[in-house]
């Protein structure tokens, strides 16, 4: 009897998390990123190990820097793109504060046509 219990409750707890909600494939209320059309500015992080630690952690340290807009991390290319106002934003300053927070090999993205 206890076995069979066992082996009940076993099978319970293992089909427990197996539950599938399905979520729309398409965001019904998409966020568009820099809808002001702000000049931007992209960075190549990439020291960033994972989405949810780093990549929160780079938006934060973005967000902090004078004449940040908005920020918009992209993970698997390891890309930040900051929305700026070009009057008190400096990039090198921001590439200092991803550095001192272990980003060390943090740069600027060349632009298309740049060299």
């Amino acid at each position: 009897m206890h076995c069979r219990v066992a082996c009940l409750m076993f099978v319970v707890a293992s089909l427990a998390g197996c539950g599938r909600i399905d979520s729309p494939s398409v965001d019904v209320n998409p966020v568009q990123f820099n809808a002001a059309g702000a000049p931007t500015v992209a960075f190549s992080v990439p020291d960033m190990m994972c989405p949810e630690g780093c990549g929160t952690k780079v938006k934060e340290i973005l967000l902090e820097q004078p004449g940040v807009k908005e920020v918009l991390v992209e993970f698997e290319t390891k890309t930040a793109t900051v929305a700026v106002d070009e009057t008190t934003f400096d990039s090198d300053a921001a590439i200092a504060a991803l550095v001192d927070h272990q980003f060390e090999h943090s740069t600027l993205k060349a632009e298309a046509g740049e060299p």
